[in-house]
């Protein structure tokens, strides 16, 4: 699926019924689009060029002309493209071979579509409230929980007044000792979970600096955070359990981890020296 197929789909039950009209031409005639004027894709699609500018907007861009970019860059990497995924039920392989086929492809496009996500200003906000927070809570349930929790061991490194707790009674508690001056970072691969979106209510009630990493879309974890840090990944098959949104969830972690540790390396470099000789002495690594 492309990063404009994936866009569409994260935003398609909130489109009006004519920019739907909108989004349906393009998912059927996406090979099409780039070449055409508004006036054409509008007499094509039984819309308006109004609508199209609309739709164009609602996927997140500044206008048409965006979303023909991300048509046309979709097109020069599917020319580069790696094994095809195939959707299909866990008991449906034939070999070895296909599965592991299956979870790299799938593996890789969830980090190379979140990459393409990536926004700069989202990211230089969270990163600037992190360095700047008095504490960090990070609270993730259920599978967003490994990506929490190595986020979590990652600052710890760097001798950051950080916490984090798996048990979401624990998290509560985390969460009702947030100050004003504190962040809170939220993992949620769809966004609205009811435990999450409790903790959430919780830090802007103590009108706590907010960070989201969540799948593309308008989420109500996406709409209730300061700063949304996205992504994006394919889905194989939703009853096996093997989902590809934690290798996209760890690809924001690392890169958010470096971000910062970058950002504050004079103050944060004794303390990655300290534990790297550490666990060298300890033969750790």
């Amino acid at each position: 699926m492309s990063l404009l197929e994936e866009r569409i789909k994260s935003v398609y039950a909130n489109l009006t019924r004519e920019e739907r009209k909108a989004a349906d031409y393009c998912l059927k005639n996406d090979s099409s689009i780039y070449n055409n004027t508004v006036a054409e894709l509008a007499e094509a699609s039984g819309t308006t060029q109004a609508t199209w500018s609309r739709f164009s907007k609602s996927l997140g861009y500044s206008g048409l002309k965006g979303l023909k970019r991300e048509i046309f860059s979709d097109a020069k990497k599917a020319e580069k493209a790696g094994p095809h995924i195939e959707f299909k039920d866990i008991n449906q392989y034939t070999s070895m071979q296909a599965i592991a086929d299956n979870i790299c492809a799938t593996s890789s496009q969830a980090i190379q579509t979140t990459y393409r996500l990536f926004d700069t200003q989202s990211f230089e906000g969270a990163v600037n409230a992190i360095v700047g927070a008095r504490m960090i809570r990070i609270f993730g349930v259920g599978s967003s929980s490994l990506a929490a929790s190595d986020l979590f061991t990652k600052f710890q490194r760097l001798s950051y007044n950080v916490t984090y707790n798996e048990d979401y009674h624990n998290s509560l508690m985390n969460a009702a000792q947030l100050q004003e001056d504190d962040v809170a970072i939220f993992f949620c691969d769809s966004g609205k979970s009811d435990a999450i979106m409790q903790l959430l209510k919780i830090a802007n009630d103590k009108h706590s600096e907010t960070v989201a990493i969540t799948k593309l879309g308008n989420s109500p974890l996406a709409q209730g955070c300061n700063h949304v840090l996205f992504t994006t990944s394919p889905e194989i098959d939703k009853k096996s359990g093997v989902t590809s949104s934690r290798f996209a969830q760890l690809f924001l972690v690392d890169t958010l981890y470096t971000a910062v540790a970058n950002k504050d390396f004079a103050n944060i470099r004794q303390h990655l020296q300290d534990s790297y000789d550490l666990f060298h002495d300890m033969g750790s690594y």
